[in-house]
């Protein structure tokens, strides 16, 4: 007997009518009894990453695909139930679990983050486009990388005089007049609220890096053991690729404010390429969640401990990160 068909036995459910689904609803807010019972939620399942109900069945929990719970239940496409699985599947890339009646993630209501950033982030963030717009009046636009060098800069006396120089020539630049340069520091602190998401995962981003580092020291901790060495070899050679592709990613979020005034005439389509990005990192951090909780805890020398965080390292980036696998740059994916 199939998940689904225990549940149904246990549920006694039938299938949901027809009704109209209300596309202006804000929560998964479901008609069918399947999704009443206690302790019922969505996720990916951790070694297909394919989205599923999960439930409780006794002692036991049980896993239902969503094409699946589709088909037993009759939950076709045009029911209401049915287009709400639909965004369910398209939910889970923003969070990690659903619940019915939780409130459907904002970037697929409105696009902004379902989650939040710390004021830092976003100090970062204005700071960075500050120091570009300042970079722009002095005639050598550059980014600044160096979060050091970006906060002795930014509270420069001189800097802070310049800055307010730099959003009167941009208004002007802009053609909307000095007088209006209130409309250029608006403009600054809107982008620099979608650039703070970028920060955040930046800084988030930092944490896989470590893995990556640890990974080097620890195969010079176990140079003399061939077997755990070759182990974290082929764990060397696993993670490149994920790294790379995040260092790629957060290139090109940098590059997009390359050109700070061409940004701000264009930060309509500046903003929907941020999100779209912001969507993307997100999506792929959340899945090294379960290994950088471990090594942010575990004491990096030889031991029991540090060997069996590396086999459950091994099979984390062997289960995602097959060298076969292939992860597009974020605008490059289908849609």
């Amino acid at each position: 007997m199939t998940a689904a068909d225990q549940l149904s036995q246990a549920t006694g459910t039938t299938p949901a009518a027809d009704p109209d689904c209300d596309e202006r609803s804000q929560t998964f807010k479901f008609e069918h009894k399947v999704f009443s019972m206690d302790g019922g939620y969505f996720s990916y399942v951790k070694n297909t990453q394919e989205a599923a109900f999960h439930i409780p069945l006794g002692d036991l929990k049980g896993s239902i695909a969503i094409p699946v719970l589709r088909s037993e239940f009759d939950l076709n496409p045009d029911t209401k139930d049915g287009k709400l699985l639909g965004i369910v599947e398209k939910s889970l890339r923003y969070v990690r679990e659903i619940r019915p009646n939780d409130s459907i993630p904002h970037e697929l209501l409105d696009g902004t983050a379902s989650w939040t950033v710390e004021e830092k982030h976003r100090t970062i963030a204005r700071n960075r486009l500050t120091m570009q717009l300042v970079s722009w009046l002095t005639g050598g636009e550059t980014q600044v990388v160096d979060l050091t060098q970006l906060e002795q800069l930014s509270e420069d006396p001189q800097t802070k005089a310049r800055v307010q120089e730099a959003f009167a020539r941009a208004a002007e630049k802009l053609g909307i007049g000095v007088d209006r340069k209130q409309e250029v520091v608006d403009m600054i602190d809107k982008l620099a609220r979608e650039l703070s998401y970028i920060e955040a995962l930046r800084d988030r981003y930092t944490r896989v890096q470590y893995i990556g580092a640890q990974l080097a020291l620890l195969s010079k901790l176990y140079k003399r053991e061939p077997g755990v060495r070759n182990e974290i070899f082929r764990m060397q050679v696993l993670i490149r690729a994920p790294l790379a592709d995040f260092d790629s990613m957060f290139t090109q979020a940098d590059a997009q404010t390359g050109e700070i005034l061409a940004v701000l005439r264009n930060i309509g389509a500046q903003t929907k390429f941020i999100r779209e990005m912001r969507d993307e990192l997100h999506h792929r951090l959340m899945l090294w969640d379960e290994m950088i909780t471990p090594w942010a805890a575990a004491t990096v020398e030889r031991s029991p401990d540090i060997e069996a965080l590396l086999k459950d390292t091994y099979r984390f980036l062997a289960r995602n990160f097959a060298i076969s696998n292939d992860w597009p740059l974020a605008g490059r994916r289908g849609r």
